[in-house]
């Protein structure tokens, strides 16, 4: 069993699950491994970054458009071809078969979930459940509930697995169990590097890097305005949405924090995913329905090829593996609610 690492508005906690022990690295400070750090940045509490309030598309989405769910946000695309996406009121998680939008399954939550995670290429599937407090790892191919963690704070909001096998949790509320170095004022997005995660901070205080295996900050930087998703790219390159400063930032997590990109991207940029095959970034402009398809292959000097017109409010986005197709969630409640397949076909060229 993994052990699970929380990172709350107020602390980080480590916690294991049941007949498991949390270890600690007796090589701290070692040539090869970063010392802890302790934050020194200026810390700013203000509201969060939240995305984009779009109305209705001026321009018919791209692609097929299937209804699912209610309010579907939090989207992933397993090796096999099995999507999972996240809806409310009810609270479910949907599996569906991502090249016709064929829902296979409804697994009934306790709560919402905001984001989804894949802890391996098929899975499985990280749900936080914002409202019911849980962790539910699922499995991909049929739903079946394979672990719930319940001590993960209030609110938990976001989830990666790290190299080491370590779960890390971001917490927006409240406090868990015992206290690790100190997280960002309100943690968001994150994304795995390797054993370290980098988190978002949305308050607008930048980017915070675990050390998973020691469960120590090793390093924090100011970036952008106000940060809300994060997106591994490739070897040590994590990209984050700037929501509110419409840019996304492509950062080298080493696990220093060096910037190398800004990439232009108006109307709350929000939703990211990663086609690691094409080496394309495709990012959600929120406020305007639209998906901004990014070539990265050289991430220093990274190619706008154009945009998608997309369903009403694209909060989410994942690419299918297999053929390099786009879902996209049209996270509107109610008749609105949607999921889109954008084919390569339909993508702007290179």
């Amino acid at each position: 069993m993994n052990p699970l690492a929380v990172l709350t508005s107020a602390l980080v906690v480590v916690l294991s699950a049941a007949g498991c022990s949390v270890r600690f690295s007796e090589t701290e400070g070692s040539p090869t491994t970063p010392r802890p750090v302790v934050s020194t940045a200026p810390v700013t509490n203000a509201p969060a970054a939240e995305p984009g309030s779009a109305g209705q598309p001026d321009v018919p989405p791209a692609g097929r458009v299937v209804p699912l769910g209610n309010a579907p946000e939090g989207l992933v695309v397993g090796s096999s071809g099995m999507g999972a996406a996240a809806v409310r009121n009810p609270d479910a998680v949907v599996l569906f078969d991502a090249t016709t939008g064929a829902v296979r399954q409804t697994v009934k939550t306790s709560g919402a979930a905001r984001h989804l995670a894949l802890a391996g290429p098929d899975g499985p599937v990280l749900a936080p459940l914002e409202q019911s407090n849980e962790l539910l790892q699922l499995n991909l191919a049929n739903g079946s509930v394979t672990s719930i963690a319940n001590r993960v704070g209030r609110g938990p909001h976001d989830a990666a697995a790290t190299t080491d096998g370590t779960i890390v949790i971001t917490n927006e509320q409240g406090a868990v169990a015992s206290a690790l170095p100190a997280p960002p004022p309100q943690p968001g997005g994150v994304a795995a590097v390797g054993k370290y995660a980098a988190v978002a901070d949305v308050q607008g205080n930048g980017v915070w890097v675990y050390d998973a295996s020691t469960r120590q900050l090793v390093a924090q930087r100011p970036v952008g305005v106000k940060l809300t998703h994060a997106v591994a790219l490739w070897d040590d390159l994590v990209a984050f949405a700037d929501t509110d400063g419409g840019a996304v930032l492509i950062e080298r997590i080493d696990p220093e924090i060096t910037p190398v990109a800004r990439i232009d991207a108006p109307d709350k940029p929000y939703g990211m995913a990663y086609d690691s095959q094409r080496h394309r970034l495709y990012v959600t402009l929120t406020a305007s329905n639209v998906l901004r398809d990014i070539d990265v292959s050289d991430p220093t000097k990274p190619r706008t090829l154009g945009g998608v017109p997309t369903v009403q409010q694209p909060n989410s986005a994942a690419v299918d593996p297999r053929s390099g197709a786009v879902l996209v969630t049209g996270s509107d409640p109610g008749g609105a609610s949607s999921l889109q397949i954008i084919t390569p076909d339909l993508l702007p060229p290179e």
